[in-house]
């Protein structure tokens, strides 16, 4: 009985140390990633000179100067159209074009507003939306630095065939991340959110390859059945 409970017990105390160790390793993964991810959009800027595209998209957001920038892309002529999502309700499509410092004739012969994204998955929806209705295969995408990589993933999850070509604008002084408080726990919220981006977007993947019909569904058909 004795002998039993030893062996009992250093099953369990096996079974602990390795738990502890998973846990340790997966804190590690996280803390790593992290830091990474944290390096990477630090070093984001907007390119000099972007490439030409079908067209503009910039998504709302608080301040960042992320409209002008958008607005500034279409007037140099390095997209045919525009497209502003997110827009709050309470501002009328005037408004929107004064913000993005568009004249009247601009705004209305090449600005889209839609108010009809609420969140980052509804500016996917409605980018890739709005790039298929017009044919477009490539887009210059404007939002903040920290918002850049969970974007592209999004509008990769709607539309994969869409070359993005990211223009990412500074919503706050270049402060590292690790200085600043109020920073860190905006990139460490917005990692968060990348990572259940990224695992949504594999599960909708995979799930997107399953046959619809089961596999005896999908055999030849028999020729009594052809008939």
């Amino acid at each position: 009985m004795a002998l039993r409970f030893s062996r009992a017990r250093k099953r369990a105390s096996g079974r602990r140390r390795l738990f502890g160790f998973l846990l340790l390793l997966l804190i590690g993964a996280f803390v790593g990633g992290f830091i990474a991810f944290a390096s990477h959009v630090d070093g984001l800027d907007a390119p000099a000179d972007p490439l030409e595209a079908d067209g503009i998209v910039v998504w709302t957001g608080p301040g960042g100067g992320r409209l002008e920038k958008a607005g500034d892309l279409l007037e140099r002529g390095l997209g045919e159209r525009l497209l502003v999502s997110g827009v709050n309700t309470s501002l009328s499509e005037d408004d929107v074009a004064d913000l993005v410092g568009l004249s009247a004739r601009k705004a209305g012969c090449c600005m889209d507003v839609d108010y009809a994204a609420l969140d980052t998955r509804g500016n996917a929806r409605e980018t890739a939306d709005w790039a298929e209705a017009l044919g477009y295969r490539h887009v210059i995408l404007v939002t903040s630095s920290y918002h850049m990589p969970r974007a592209q993933v999004e509008i990769g999850s709607e539309m994969a065939a869409l070359r993005i070509t990211p223009v990412p604008v500074r919503s706050e002084a270049h402060t590292p991340w690790w200085k600043d408080r109020d920073r860190f726990e905006r990139v460490l919220g917005e990692y968060g959110k990348y990572l259940l981006a990224l695992a949504r977007g594999r599960s909708e993947s995979e799930a997107a390859r399953e046959p619809v019909l089961p596999e005896e569904g999908l055999a030849t058909p028999t020729k009594a059945a052809a008939d």
